[in-house]
């Protein structure tokens, strides 16, 4: 993990050299200080307005609707094996905590299978992104039980006892009395959050909202909820 966003932006620079940066909605190549392209910001699916959080969230902030080209980075990132698309979401991610307070940085623990098969996991290397913007630290307060199941093949009730059972709380990690940002890519149901809120605040949390790129919302004759683009 690197301790400053100017040392990271350096590393990019160099990374550049062997692999070109590229925009990670449309596969564009991009001048090595750029996260996005120009035509892809204009057509993002942003979400606008305040988004209502699952329980045991006290405030849930989005980038974007899980749709268009914000879905297909989405999946880039979780099942191409590609990393730059968690440059851009934790960019866009950062302005939305402009004015958060907290005391940590918490992300979501990713399956151990998918992990080994990406590399890496998702929502921590974008919460250590966002780290280097933001300055609160990311903490692994939370781990993935053994044999975790993957959320996207189960219905709304099964998603949310599947994640109580999914994570335990790292004794490792204090976080009674803390303030906590829990960091993913993508929230769907909003089941995985909740649950993720419920074992930290059980724990002690003081306080536990959660920061997300996409989130799933319903479209009607192309328009979002919470104003978010078609």
């Amino acid at each position: 993990m690197f301790k400053s966003l100017k040392n990271y932006e350096r590393f990019r620079r160099v990374v550049s050299l062997v692999a070109p940066n590229r925009c990670p909605f449309c596969g564009e190549v991009l001048d090595n200080s750029d996260y996005w392209c120009g035509e892809c910001i204009r057509h993002l699916p942003f979400i606008h307005g305040i988004v209502p959080p699952p329980e045991n969230i006290s405030e849930l902030f989005v980038c974007c609707s899980y749709s268009g080209r914000a879905r297909g980075a989405v999946l880039m990132l979780k099942y191409g094996g590609l990393v730059y698309p968690a440059d851009a979401f934790a960019k866009m991610m950062s302005e939305k905590l402009r004015n958060a307070e907290a005391d940590m940085l918490v992300p979501v623990p990713n399956g151990k299978e998918g992990v080994q098969k990406r590399g890496f996991s998702s929502s921590e290397l974008i919460s250590e992104r966002l780290s280097m913007r933001v300055g609160i630290p990311t903490m692994n307060a939370l781990s993935a039980v053994s044999g975790k199941r993957e959320q996207k093949s189960l219905s709304a009730s099964a998603r949310r006892r599947n994640a109580l059972h999914s994570f335990f709380v790292n004794g490792r990690v204090k976080v009674r009395g803390k303030r906590i940002i829990l960091i993913d890519e993508v929230t769907t149901t909003g089941s995985t959050l909740s649950a993720a809120g419920e074992l930290l605040l059980k724990a002690g949390a003081k306080d536990v909202s959660a920061a997300v790129f996409a989130k799933t919302v319903e479209f009607t004759h192309g328009r979002g909820k919470y104003g978010a683009k078609g």
